[in-house]
């Protein structure tokens, strides 16, 4: 078996290939990298790939066009060490016999880790509280209160492999969650401890809600004034999904009148712009689009392609395996 590695960012080279990384590969392909630090293009990809069984793709790798695809006769399996693989993939490739999957499993550990700190920071008040005491305003111990998550009805939006690790992740607060999807069928949910609802009435039930759509067209702008004015006073709006499935103005609206608050990782527009409102705002935390940056995580992601590529190379199941159902759900690239 010969395997192309299109990652030519010597900062993601240096992070995914290791030497246990290395060595694992070894073990059942011949490997070529393409050159570091030069942009390598569709093109290219499409003038190297007819010599490979196998390729390994991450951020910023090329995307196979209908002329990669056409070229493409000896490819049998695609691994993106990385989450959505709709930056490197059409449905055409569904339409072959190659495999496709990625470490999305992986990447939703890091996700799902970011928001149940947002849920845990936005009901705690960390923002608010450290702001005032650097402003040399101690608190009222007997007096003041925190939303906090123990207990609590915590609401997610969207059902995927990062909300599958924030229900883990919850277990032990004791929390009533409730979940809006229509992919998670009623014995699942069961089996998860979670309750199905619909949208109104999650935001309606919550103490927190926590939003895990993809975007696609059909997800824009779903959570609007609608939906934020039914949340309870005091509730606080958790996304690290992406900006465009919340109308931004709208979640400005509700925020001004101080009735929720809000912990945000992602926006309509990125980078935020320094005078944006949301950054002024006292009762909303934000972070700079942060979500999958844990390091240990982030140097797993190719390491578990690797092993995909072995367990496919000895015919076993994938566990990253995208389906063209699967793929029709991916946020665009």
């Amino acid at each position: 078996m010969r395997t192309l590695v299109t990652i030519a960012d010597a900062g993601l080279r240096d992070m995914f290939w290791h030497d246990r990384v290395l060595d694992k590969m070894n073990r059942y392909t011949e490997v070529d990298f393409v050159p570091l630090d030069a942009r390598f293009t569709s093109e290219q990809l499409a003038e190297r790939i007819g010599d490979y069984d196998a390729c390994i793709t991450s951020w910023g790798s090329p995307f196979f066009t209908s002329e990669v695809m056409a070229r493409a006769g000896r490819l049998k399996f695609i691994g993106h060490g990385a989450g959505s693989v709709a930056s490197i993939v059409s449905e055409e490739v569904f339409a072959t016999p190659i495999a496709v999957t990625s470490a999305n499993k992986v990447l939703a550990h890091s996700t799902a880790e970011c928001a149940v700190s947002l849920m845990l920071a936005g009901a705690w008040d960390h923002a608010g509280y450290s702001t005032r005491l650097r402003q040399g305003r101690w608190s009222v111990n007997n007096r003041e209160t925190v939303l906090g998550v123990t207990r609590r009805v915590i609401g997610l939006v969207g059902y995927g492999e990062i909300s599958k690790q924030v229900i883990r992740m919850l277990q032990p607060f004791g929390a009533t969650i409730l979940l809006h999807s229509s992919y998670c069928p009623p014995e699942e949910a069961e089996a998860l401890g979670v309750q199905l609802c619909g949208l109104n009435e999650l935001f309606e039930r919550s103490d927190i809600v926590s939003l895990h759509n993809t975007w696609t067209p059909r997800t824009e702008g779903m959570i609007g004034a609608e939906q934020l004015r039914r949340l309870r006073d005091g509730g606080l709006f958790v996304n690290t999904a992406r900006g465009p499935i919340v109308c931004e103005q709208a979640l400005v609206a509700e925020l001004r009148t101080g009735r929720i608050s809000a912990a945000l990782d992602v926006y309509d527009h990125e980078p935020l712009p320094a005078d944006h409102e949301l950054l002024h705002m006292p009762n909303v935390l934000c972070l700079p689009h942060i979500g999958g940056f844990h390091g240990l995580l982030k140097r797993e992601l190719c390491e578990f392609i690797v092993e995909e590529l072995g367990r496919f190379a000895a015919g076993e199941p994938l566990q990253g395996r995208v389906s063209l159902e699967h793929f029709r759900r991916l946020t665009p690239r």
